[in-house]
């Protein structure tokens, strides 16, 4: 079973001349991994319960998606001295296509036998990694040939982006197709990301390796102060448009994830073995957990009449174990495990 969220290998570093596995890439995708799962654990019918802790939680599990696409972009847009693309692409682009076909079925069969699901729901981030797929060309020898510094000028002309929902609160901004916004405002800014995180950050050329603490004390100020003066002052936004994806802060979150995941790798390498055989089954959990937390998990009686936030935890681990069971079985199936990346 090769590593597959998101449908990428892992990391590996040299060490002595043999190839080591680089672990803290395997922590952070289960790490998002289980965001992803947190988030979607709150039962329809708790709707109406704490709205506070509902937005809270959508607001600190949002990073899940980021740093999955950070991951791919550390693991695939490295420094190559030749690129094969149709190679890659032909790789890369047929263990997307499986899995989407598979469960792009299951979804419209469970739909047409009357089983509601949101199976289909999930499956926006394959269409949205084939096309960073298609992209990668153009990246990594764009990111073999820039220095440092035009990274990081785009990566800042990204973030700027980003803060686009804010400025929307109280003006109008057009963004959309013959908008300059248009053509930065997206998910390859997160691929970018991991790839200068990986090739600057750990070999200490990043910007960020030279004001960590600056960064994080202003990174963490805007993470929690945006929100709090939305809510003190109670200015009236759209959550999912200001605190999502694509928003400054989820950005910010999933950079800080990143470099703390990152800071304790030496923590991580006594349980590299597990954490590989978790990690290589994360892609199988993510197609897998909406199907098992809403069509079985949901429909327990003494689910439904936990407390919200006792319901959301045991929810979330029961939907994660008995997943990560499922694509564990899935795996060992030659050719039928191509349904979850392998």
């Amino acid at each position: 079973m090769n590593n597959q969220i998101p449908i990428s290998r892992g990391s590996s570093v040299c060490s002595g001349g043999k190839v080591k596995r680089d672990c803290s890439l395997d922590v952070i995708r289960i790490f998002a991994c289980i965001l992803i799962v947190l988030m979607h654990s709150p039962l329809p019918s708790n709707d109406a319960g704490d709205g506070l802790l509902l937005c809270g939680l959508s607001y600190v599990t949002a990073p899940g998606i980021g740093l999955f696409f950070m991951v791919s972009g550390a693991l695939l847009l490295k420094q190559k001295s030749s690129f094969d693309t149709f190679g890659f692409l032909k790789k890369r682009v047929v263990r997307v296509a499986v899995p989407l076909a598979f469960w792009s079925v299951v979804g419209v069969g469970l739909d047409m036998c009357g089983v509601k699901n949101d199976e289909l729901g999930v499956l926006w981030f394959l269409y949205c990694i084939t096309g960073l797929y298609l992209l990668t060309p153009v990246l990594v020898r764009w990111l073999d040939r820039a220095s440092v510094r035009e990274v990081e000028f785009y990566l800042l002309i990204w973030l700027v982006t980003l803060c686009v929902p804010f400025v929307r609160v109280f003006l109008s901004v057009n963004t959309g197709a013959e908008s300059w916004l248009f053509y930065f405002q997206g998910y390859v800014g997160y691929y970018v990301l991991g790839a200068y995180m990986s090739r600057y950050y750990e070999t200490g050329k990043s910007w960020l390796c030279r004001n960590k603490g600056t960064f994080a004390v202003f990174a963490l100020m805007f993470i929690v102060g945006v929100p709090a003066v939305a809510l003190l002052f109670d200015i009236k936004v759209d959550f999912y448009s200001l605190f999502w994806y694509l928003s400054a802060t989820v950005a910010l979150q999933s950079l800080l994830w990143w470099m703390v995941i990152r800071r304790f790798s030496r923590c991580w390498s006594a349980y590299s073995g597990v954490l590989t055989s978790v990690s290589n089954l994360s892609f199988g959990i993510y197609l897998m957990h909406i199907l098992v937390m809403r069509n079985v998990l949901w429909t327990l009686p003494w689910m439904v009449q936990m407390p919200l936030a006792a319901q959301i935890i045991v929810c979330a681990a029961l939907t994660f174990v008995i997943s990560l069971g499922l694509s564990w079985g899935v795996s060992k199936v030659r050719w039928i495990n191509r349904v979850i990346g392998g």
